[in-house]
């Protein structure tokens, strides 16, 4: 399969958190949940993770699929949250005989994972059972620290603190470098474990040597990467009311990236209740702050393409 490129590429299905907001007020930046696809130049796929903004990537697959007897696809995911999954059960080319999907993530504390991706297929919520699709599912336990290799991409996964764990990803192809960091909070003040949190909690001085653990391990990960893409769900006015959710702002994400070699930062994981007219206001003040520390701070939208290692490229799309 030829895209005529030269490095590895980027293109954003889904850019919200939390629950999907298609309507008139996200129109330009995008109402769907995080999902996102990146591509070799010899045509290497992964999916990363599989909100609502699967179901268009999946409709654009199933048509480049038709042409062939079989096809794999690599859903690798951040974490089980509902907003990172909810796409998978309207993944068209799972209906297609001779598809073979392999799904990697973390396990879940209370289930493995196959009980957690089944479970929202299962026939008191959805007619089509996972058991019953005509695609093969493989699912792959992953591990921090743990190297994998798939297709033309050398992955690295990083823990992230998030409510149950959740883990970034270095991915490494064509010469290039791009990370995807969904979802973490910061690392100070506050370790998420296996629970929600009803309200902030005052970290132990154990909980502070593991977040500063957490953090050296994400800087080591993300030191000389040519593009991130972050979790800067919440402004700081309301990360002051909401600390324990377990997002960032685009601030955290600056002050991590600053002094590590990186070209492009990436704005993700968007608050449903962020319009498209906040969202002209947090990719101007953070271009500007992007600028003054030598980084491109790019805001993420739908169908939105990047060239990663491309100095010259700012995003293509719709």
């Amino acid at each position: 399969m030829g895209y005529n490129r030269a490095e590895m590429q980027v293109t954003f299905w889904g850019v919200r958190g939390s629950y999907p907001v298609p309507g008139p007020d996200t129109v330009r930046y995008g109402g769907h949940t995080s999902c996102v696809e990146v591509r070799s130049d010899d045509g290497g796929c992964l999916i990363m993770d599989a909100g609502t903004g699967l179901r268009a990537l999946g409709q654009k697959l199933a048509a480049e699929q038709a042409a062939h007897s079989a096809w794999h696809y690599h859903v690798v995911l951040s974490h089980v949250h509902w907003d990172h999954i909810q796409g998978l059960p309207f993944f068209q080319p799972a209906y297609m005989p001779g598809t073979r999907i392999s799904i990697y993530a973390l396990r879940a504390a209370a289930d493995e994972l196959q009980q957690v991706i089944s479970g929202i297929t299962r026939h008191e919520f959805f007619p089509v059972t996972l058991q019953a699709v005509p695609a093969d599912f493989e699912f792959h336990e992953v591990l921090p620290g743990r190297q994998l290799s798939i297709d033309d991409f050398e992955i690295r996964p990083v823990a992230l603190n998030h409510p149950f764990g959740a883990v970034g990803y270095r991915i490494n192809a064509d010469g290039t470098s791009l990370s995807y960091i969904s979802d973490t909070a910061p690392f100070t003040g506050l370790l998420h474990k296996q629970h929600f949190l009803a309200g902030p909690e005052e970290a132990s001085d154990d909980d502070r040597k593991v977040l500063a653990g957490m953090r050296e391990g994400l800087v080591n990960t993300l030191r000389g990467c040519d593009t991130v893409i972050f979790d800067t769900q919440f402004l700081p006015e309301e990360f002051e009311k909401f600390p324990h959710w377990g997002h960032s702002t685009p601030d955290h994400a600056l002050d991590l990236v600053k002094g590590l070699g990186i070209r492009r930062l990436v704005l993700y994981h968007h608050a449903p209740g962020h319009s498209d007219k906040v969202m002209d206001t947090i990719e101007d003040t953070y271009r500007r702050k992007g600028n003054d520390l030598g980084i491109q701070v790019v805001v993420a939208r739908e169908r939105m393409t990047l060239q990663v290692g491309q100095v010259t490229d700012p995003g293509v799309g719709p």
